[in-house]
């Protein structure tokens, strides 16, 4: 056969197949299938499967380190511990003549700058805002002249719910345009997470809000959804009108199903303005009854437009806080923890000389 007979035959014999690098399938499984062996036979797994203290022990090992782990992972969004101050009703009006004076005759009016001073003196982390942040006409040269200034300080750090003062200006827009970014729903209400606790900001202005307050209202249809997705082990709410006070405003039943809605979620906290005394209740439930799983209220309406008592005559409220002052102006220290808070009230002119600030009210309790 030539040399070219051969050459076709050579031709028609398949290449000769190649690794390539790179497209080859590498398993690990002949490696593992060695070690395995030689670790069934080896001496010290022998020892290990039959030393019962050393499983035990591996076993607790094991189990320690598995809780350190979920200790670690467990709700670690936000600092363990946040400082909060609570106020409502705060600065006057520019017009105030006893603002213009400077004086604190008549039942404390316009002490918004010592009072702020106190909230700012302690850093806090948030500002829980409670409703009437600038008195009588909230106009945006009140909001520049006088909230500024004194309370102002602390504004980004303020979750402003909505009062009734806000309203006196069309749909609140001089609130809304001041505090800008910090107002997270024109509508009044929404939620947020502080730390390790969840916040819920309502609308307690019931004839402004779209749908009321009531039971089946859009607000409480949402607070309700809110409550049922949060995941936080506690939780504050904050709306101007108190729901349980016995100051001169008195009760409010327009928020009685948010507070129930509340409490069928077993919210710890409510705060509250308006009226202009400063106000704890034992846990209520929402017939305010004492319930060791109600809900604690807070009233502040003590920022430092005015404090005064109810009017002399007026008819006996038919529920009065643990603690109640309606002498002091003041601010509400709240230290939000991962299970628990504390609380102090700081009252401005409450201490033995009657113009230094002491602490009046103070306690600590744990969340649900």
């Amino acid at each position: 056969m030539t040399e070219e007979e051969k050459a076709p035959a050579a031709a028609a014999q398949p290449p000769p197949k190649r690794k390539d690098v790179g497209t080859e399938r590498w398993s690990p499984l002949p490696y593992l299938l060695r070690a395995s062996r030689w670790v069934r036979g080896s001496r010290p797994v022998r020892w290990f499967r039959k030393d019962k203290r050393a499983q035990a022990a591996l076993a607790t090992f094991l189990i320690i380190v598995i809780g350190i782990v979920y200790l670690l992972l467990r709700d670690t969004d936000g600092p363990t511990t946040i400082r909060a101050v609570a106020a409502g009703d705060m600065a006057c009006d520019p017009d105030d003549p006893l603002f213009l004076a400077n004086s604190d005759a008549e039942g404390g009016y316009c002490r918004h700058a010592e009072v702020s001073e106190i909230a700012a003196a302690m850093n806090p982390d948030v500002l829980l805002g409670l409703g009437d942040y600038q008195y009588e006409l909230p106009t945006a040269d009140a909001y520049r002249d006088v909230y500024n200034p004194s309370w102002g300080r602390l504004r980004n750090q303020t979750i402003p719910a909505f009062g009734n003062q806000e309203y006196k200006v069309h749909e609140a827009n001089t609130f809304t345009a001041y505090f800008g970014e910090r107002v997270r729903d024109p509508k009044g209400y929404w939620s947020q997470d502080v730390g390790r606790w969840h916040v819920v900001v309502l609308n307690s202005n019931c004839t402004s809000v779209t749908g009321g307050c009531l039971r089946g209202s859009p607000q409480q249809e949402w607070l309700d959804a809110d409550l049922s997705a949060n995941r936080k082990k506690c939780v504050v709410a904050l709306w101007h009108h108190p729901r349980f006070s016995s100051g001169l405003g008195g009760s409010d039943l327009r928020t009685k199903d948010l507070y129930a809605t509340l409490y069928e979620h077993k919210a710890e906290l409510v705060l509250s303005g308006h009226d202009a005394d400063y106000e704890r209740f034992a846990r209520l439930d929402p017939d305010g009854r004492p319930n060791p799983h109600g809900v604690t209220q807070f009233v502040v309406g003590v920022g430092g437009q005015a404090h005064y008592p109810r009017e002399d005559g007026s008819p006996a409220p038919e529920l009065v806080g643990e603690h109640v002052d309606y002498d002091h102006s003041g601010v509400l220290e709240l230290t939000l923890m991962q299970d628990r808070y504390r609380w102090a009230f700081h009252a401005l002119g409450a201490a033995e000389d009657g113009v230094s600030v002491a602490i009046t009210d103070q306690g600590e309790a744990m969340c649900f």
